[in-house]
């Protein structure tokens, strides 16, 4: 009989994190051994990634599962069931570094016990400094399912797409600058369906990404380099893994004038953008999401009741 893995989840909107527990309930369900289930919060917007899915359930019994999987604040739906984690294992997903400052909710569960899947060395580094982690902590960077990526760019006509949608006041002023210096700049601020966001993306051979200051794993530079566009991207923490300033990608502060003139030096130096894309490609062969399913199925063998 394959053991229930139940997960939860509180929908509003898509977010990257949304996608990350997508795709380890995908993982859960290509497995012969295990059950992928699923409850979402009563107040969850009905257009999530789970809607009609046959794994999702109506009522979160967290007793009756063979294994937990929770992500950022869904060990609040556990509120009724004191001390669940001692009875039940629980598999904790942490994707940010903020999980680790001890002003924010999320520092109080880490003293629950409970294997953890850290996307990033960054993120693995902060919870283990705090020294209050219960359990073991495992590092599962992040994939991507190359398959969905689009085969060719948008016809955006745009020289640089600019990711603002984290960092807008910062975006805004950076497009009108680059602009002003004669760049066609695809400005993306508000939020957009996936596909569309990696279309457009694709449809500019530079592409200016603009995380927060801190960020677990931060996806969308990550599929710029397995797009074959030149990026730049501040440091963020989470990106130092892939990110590498001068070989996969320019690394310029946050700020205009260092992020205008990082694209000037991809735009008139060909050789130096070349060799930038050729090898964030293959950096970013590295992290094909089979090889992300293939670590935590093998390590969901060793979790059971």
């Amino acid at each position: 009989m394959p053991l229930r893995v139940l997960f939860y989840r509180n929908y509003k909107a898509f977010t990257g994190g949304h996608l990350k527990v997508w795709d380890y309930f995908q993982h859960v369900r290509s497995s012969d051994l295990h059950r992928a289930e699923i409850c979402l919060d009563p107040a969850s917007a009905p257009a999530s990634p789970w809607q009609g899915d046959p794994g999702l359930v109506d009522r979160y019994d967290p007793e009756r599962a063979d294994i937990l999987f929770l992500a950022g604040t869904d060990w609040t739906a556990l509120a009724g069931h004191p001390g669940i984690e001692e009875r039940i294992p629980v598999v904790n997903l942490v994707q940010g570094l903020r999980h680790a400052r001890p002003e924010t909710p999320l520092f109080g569960f880490l003293s629950r016990r409970a294997t953890r899947i850290c996307v990033s060395p960054a993120v693995a580094e902060a919870l283990r400094a705090t020294g209050i982690c219960n359990g073991p902590i495992h590092v599962i960077p992040n994939g991507i399912d190359f398959d969905l990526l689009p085969g060719g760019g948008a016809a955006t006509g745009a020289d640089v797409f600019l990711g603002g949608a984290k960092q807008p006041p910062l975006a805004r002023a950076l497009a009108a600058r680059l602009q002003a210096e004669g760049y066609r700049v695809d400005l993306q601020i508000d939020p957009l369906p996936r596909q569309d966001y990696l279309a457009r993306m694709a449809g500019a051979p530079i592409a200016v990404l603009l995380p927060c200051a801190e960020e677990g794993f931060y996806l969308p530079a990550l599929e710029a380099m397995a797009l074959g566009r030149v990026v730049i991207c501040p440091d963020c923490g989470g990106n130092r893994s892939f990110c590498i300033d001068g070989v996969t990608a320019l690394m310029p502060p946050a700020a205009v004038a260092p992020l205008a003139q990082a694209v000037a030096e991809a735009s008139r130096n060909p050789g130096l953008a070349q060799a930038l894309r050729q090898s964030a490609k293959e950096i970013s062969k590295m992290h094909d999401i089979r090889s992300e399913r293939a670590a935590f199925l093998d390590l969901l063998r060793h979790i059971g009741p």
